[in-house]
């Protein structure tokens, strides 16, 4: 197999990993937590929900660091806008308990910073 093959086939495996391993985390916590008065149904969306957001959480971050290690000279400007905007996730998800908002928050948080830093 040449290069390229190898390539593909860790990015693919990365990428699977990148999926999975947050919602097998998110569905073993929701066998482990209470019942309550949720039903079945309910609570494994619920926490295919709180997996896929981890997956896209993760998944921008390797996005926007990616961009750092494949540029031909170090940019702190980039590093400076994935530690904000991270920080922005991190204190929005600490605040609203949920996951959708601080993400999409958080990505356009990136985007416009490393377009005013550049």
């Amino acid at each position: 197999m040449n290069h390229a093959w190898w390539i593909v086939l860790l990015s693919g495996a990365g990428t699977f990993l990148l999926r999975w391993l947050p919602l097998r985390q998110a569905l073993r916590a929701s066998r482990a937590a209470p019942s309550g008065r949720q039903s079945a149904p309910a609570r494994l969306l619920q926490a295919l929900l709180a997996g896929v957001g981890a997956a896209a959480i993760g998944a921008l971050l390797v996005v926007s660091l990616w961009g750092v290690t494949a540029l031909p000279a170090w940019h702190a400007e980039r590093i400076i806008a994935c530690v904000l905007a991270l920080a922005v996730v991190a204190l929005l998800h600490r605040w609203l308990r949920t996951i959708a908002i601080p993400t999409l928050v958080g990505a356009l948080v990136y985007g416009a910073l490393t377009h005013w830093l550049a």
